[in-house]
């Protein structure tokens, strides 16, 4: 499991909507991500602005496919572009029952319920009040 969690987003900013796909979408793009990489149609547009971008460095050829990786110019870039906009998403740690998960979240609120949703599946039983009282949720560093 990832420190740096992966969050349901998208960028109206096209150029920096492509980096946080090629991430995997990662709260801090600056982080460990699970991937790093693009594959797009040799001759198209996107690998002809990938390839002038220092944002981006090709990674291998396969056939009519290009494959590139972000770099770290390119990963700043998504950083500051996500505080630009003021992205809510943030990492929270939540314990409950001896466990604890970090995953991404809007607000510790919606950390504790959505880490009640995906637990409830096993524990039917538990109600969403006792889960809230026992659960400890705080801010995670990535």
């Amino acid at each position: 499991m990832t420190r740096n969690p992966r969050v349901n987003r998208y960028l109206k900013d096209k150029a920096m909507d492509h980096i946080d796909h090629a991430l995997g979408r990662p709260v801090d793009p600056m982080g460990e991500t699970y991937r790093n990489h693009f594959a797009t149609g040799a001759d198209g547009k996107d690998a002809k602005q990938f390839t002038a971008s220092p944002n981006w460095k090709k990674v291998g050829q396969r056939d009519d496919m290009l494959f590139f990786a972000v770099t770290d110019v390119g990963r700043k870039a998504l950083k500051d572009h996500l505080k630009a906009v003021g992205d809510p998403w943030q990492p929270y740690s939540v314990t409950w029952g001896g466990h604890t998960v970090v995953i991404a979240a809007k607000s510790i609120g919606n950390a504790k319920y959505s880490t009640y949703l995906d637990v409830s599946d096993s524990y039917s039983e538990l109600k969403f009040v006792d889960f809230a009282r026992e659960a400890k949720v705080r801010r995670a560093a990535v």
